[in-house]
């Protein structure tokens, strides 16, 4: 999760950037809004994954950091890691319940 927030704080540095530079050019102007838009999208990821769905918030830590690639790519492979801890969560979960059923038969 520290890569993903790492991520989503370099994403918003990238606003900045893009904000500072706003002021004196009109190309940057314009690039505003979607970059202010990608970095909320990261952010609202960061906590759907906090508050325990990982693996779509994992899906929009990515999509709101390509547009700042390269330095996005923080917030891309913190989202990847985002999500496997999520699968490893899950298949540990479906490990214990097989197990606990094949203690169940056994039993019987």
């Amino acid at each position: 999760m520290g890569l993903a927030i790492g991520g989503v704080i370099a994403n918003w540095c990238g606003v900045l950037i893009v904000y500072l530079n706003a002021l004196n050019d009109y190309s940057y102007n314009m690039m505003l809004p979607f970059v202010i838009i990608s970095a909320l999208i990261s952010t609202i990821g960061l906590i759907i994954a906090a508050a325990g769905s990982k693996k779509i918030g994992g899906i929009l830590v990515i999509i709101g950091s390509i547009l700042f690639i390269p330095l996005g790519l923080i917030g891309i492979f913190g989202g990847k890691k985002v999500m496997s801890t999520d699968d490893a969560q899950t298949l540990e979960m479906r490990r214990n319940q097989l197990k606990q059923n094949n203690q169940h038969n056994l039993g019987e």
